[in-house]
C-alpha cells in the first residue's frame, strides 16, 4: 500500500536485452532502443541504471525488491513477451514469470506469450500455459520476418478468432495485446487498434487489455472506451509519463477518462524498464491542468479515480477482493520486509548486492 492505495503494477519483465539472447542481428537496435527508453522514462539518478546495469539478462530476484520493497506495490503482473524474432527466448521469458510465482504465489500473476499466427501450435501453447495456471496470454500485433513486418491481427478469422475461441475453452479471460509502439524496424500500421472492435464485439467475454495504450493512435484507442466494456488500457509506458512528461501524461490520459475508461485503466510500469516510485509517486501528485480541464472538456483527475488506476480496477479485472488480499499476505516477508524498511533510494538494493556479471552485456 502507498498512501492508503492499493498497488498493482500491471506489466512487470524478466527482460534479456544481451547479444547471446540475439535471434537475429536488428535485435541490437532494439536493445540500444531499450536502455534508450528507460533513460528517457526515468528521472535523473538514482532511478537511472547504468548500462551495464539495464543490458543483461534480468532474473526475477532482481527486481522484486524494488517492487515490494522500495516502492511498496502489492501485487504484480509478470508478462511474458513473444519476440522471438528478435530474441531467443521471446525477451521477457514466461518460464521465470512462473518461477516467481512459484516463490510468491499470492503476490504475483503471469501472462504467457503466444503467437496466434502459428495456427496450431499456437493452440497447443495456450493448452499448455492453462495446464500450468496462466492468468492471462500476452500477443504481439506484428512480427519481422525476412525484413518485412507481419501483421497479426487478432480478428483474423483464420488465425486470431479460433485462438480466442481456444483461450476462452480453456477458461483464460484476458488477452494483453502489445499495441502502439511498433517494436525494432517493424512498421507503425498493425500495432494500431484497428482489430480490436471487430474482436471486441464478436467475444464480449473476453477482456482485451491494450497495452502501451496513449502512446500513438490515442484518440482510436480511447475510443474504444465508449463501445466496448471489455477494453482495458494498460499504461505501460504511458504511465511513467506522469513523472518526467507530465503534459504528455495529461494529454493522454485525459482522453481516456473524457470516454468513460476510469473503471478500467491499469497502471504498470514495465519495471525493469523503469523503477516503479518515481511514476506512482507522480501519480498519485498528478492534477489534470486547468487549461486542459476548461479547453478540452478533461475531467478532474480524483484520488478515487487515481486509487482505481493503481490497484483497484486491476483486482477487478482478476476477481481478487482487496481485503482477503490483504489478509493473505499479512505478516509475508515482504510486508516485514517493507515495514521494517527506512525510506530507501531506488535500485539500492540492486545496487548493495551487485550484478552478476554472467547476466551483465553491456556491449550492444
Amino acid at each position: 500500500m502507498i498512501d492508503d492505495a492499493f498497488v498493482a503494477d500491471a506489466v512487470v519483465h524478466g527482460y534479456h536485452w544481451g547479444p547471446d539472447n540475439f535471434a537475429i542481428p536488428e535485435a541490437a537496435m532494439t536493445s540500444a532502443a531499450g536502455f534508450g527508453f528507460h533513460q528517457f522514462l526515468s528521472p535523473d539518478s538514482p532511478a537511472r541504471l547504468t548500462e551495464s546495469e539495464f543490458v543483461r539478462d534480468w532474473p526475477t530476484e532482481d527486481i522484486e525488491e524494488a517492487l515490494f520493497v522500495e516502492t511498496g506495490v502489492d501485487l504484480v503482473c509478470y508478462h511474458g513477451t513473444p519476440i522471438y524474432d528478435f530474441y531467443r527466448d521471446g525477451h521477457s521469458a514466461t518460464h521465470k514469470g512462473f518461477e516467481w510465482r512459484a516463490r510468491e504465489p499470492h503476490r504475483v500473476l503471469v501472462y504467457g506469450a503466444a503467437n496466434p499466427m502459428e495456427g496450431a501450435a499456437a493452440l497447443r501453447r495456450l493448452e499448455e500455459l492453462a495446464d500450468q495456471g496462466v492468468n492471462g496470454i500476452k500477443v504481439y500485433a506484428a512480427r519481422f520476418y525476412q525484413g518485412r513486418t507481419l501483421a497479426q491481427p487478432l480478428d483474423d478469422p483464420e488465425f486470431g478468432y479460433p485462438f480466442i475461441e481456444k483461450a476462452l475453452d480453456l477458461g483464460i479471460r484476458v488477452i494483453a495485446t502489445h499495441k502502439a509502439i511498433p517494436f525494432g524496424p517493424v512498421r507503425a500500421e498493425p500495432y494500431s487498434v484497428g482489430d480490436l472492435p471487430q474482436a471486441c464485439a464478436r467475444y464480449p467475454e473476453m477482456n482485451f487489455e491494450v497495452v502501451h495504450a496513449g502512446f500513438a493512435f490515442l484518440e482510436e484507442t480511447a475510443l474504444l472506451a465508449a463501445s466496448f466494456p471489455n477494453v482495458w488500457f494498460n499504461l505501460e509506458v504511458c504511465g511513467s509519463f506522469a513523472a518526467v512528461a507530465p503534459r504528455r501524461f495529461a494529454e493522454l490520459l485525459g482522453p481516456f477518462l473524457q470516454y468513460g475508461a476510469a473503471d478500467r485503466i491499469l497502471f504498470a510500469t514495465g519495471c525493469p524498464l523503469v523503477h516503479p516510485l518515481p511514476a506512482i509517486r507522480a501519480l498519485l501528485d498528478f492534477e489534470m491542468p486547468e487549461d486542459l480541464v476548461s479547453g478540452m472538456g478533461y475531467p478532474q483527475v480524483t484520488l478515487d479515480t487515481k486509487r482505481k488506476m493503481l490497484g483497484a480496477n486491476f483486482l477487478r479485472l482478476h476477481g481478487i477482493d482487496q481485503d482477503a488480499f490483504l489478509r493473505r499476505v499479512e505478516g509475508d516477508r515482504w510486508s516485514a520486509a517493507r515495514r521494517d524498511s527506512a525510506e530507501v533510494e531506488p535500485w539500492s538494493h540492486l545496487r548493495r548486492r551487485g550484478i552478476d556479471d554472467q547476466t551483465a552485456h553491456a556491449d550492444v
